[in-house]
């Protein structure tokens, strides 16, 4: 069998290891700084999230985030559902999979509403998808240094 070694930590799940939280903190202030980027900003995220996701071994985190990223940059105007989509999904996946531990229970349940809030007010996505990797980068930065 061919094994992958990489130099840093994506084990924990598709955004885990210190570059995963650093790339979402910094896409999460860009997207607050500035929001026309933000649909490009997105996909990027999304599909360097999922390849990170898919070479640590989470296949299905690190699909769907490679997918919802392609279709964020092909089709910008639906990005809203998609993420709101995602948002969901990634905090329903956080509050099962974790065994109810509190951190990802909280990060699962912030993730949940947020993406609840897109479906209904579209308009204040920008803010939203900021804050949400501004949050997953501090997680996995913590989570790396061990601080939580």
């Amino acid at each position: 069998m061919f094994a992958l070694s990489l130099p840093f930590s994506v084990s924990f799940f598709p955004l885990s290891g210190l570059i995963g939280g650093i790339v979402a903190l910094i896409i999460g202030i860009l997207i607050l700084i500035f929001p026309r980027i933000l649909n490009y900003l997105v996909g990027i995220g999304l599909i360097i999230f999922g390849i990170l996701g898919i070479l640590g071994g989470s296949w299905l985190m690190g699909i769907l985030s490679l997918v919802f990223g392609i279709v964020v940059m092909i089709f910008p105007r639906i990005l809203n559902y998609l993420i709101g989509a995602y948002l969901i999904i990634v905090g329903l996946w956080f509050i099962f999979t974790f065994g109810f531990a509190m951190v990802p229970l909280i990060t699962g349940i912030i993730m949940l509403v947020l993406g609840i809030i897109v479906f209904i007010f579209p308009a204040i996505i920008n803010v939203l998808i900021g804050i949400a990797f501004i949050i997953q980068g501090v997680f996995l930065i913590g989570h790396h240094f061990g601080w939580f």
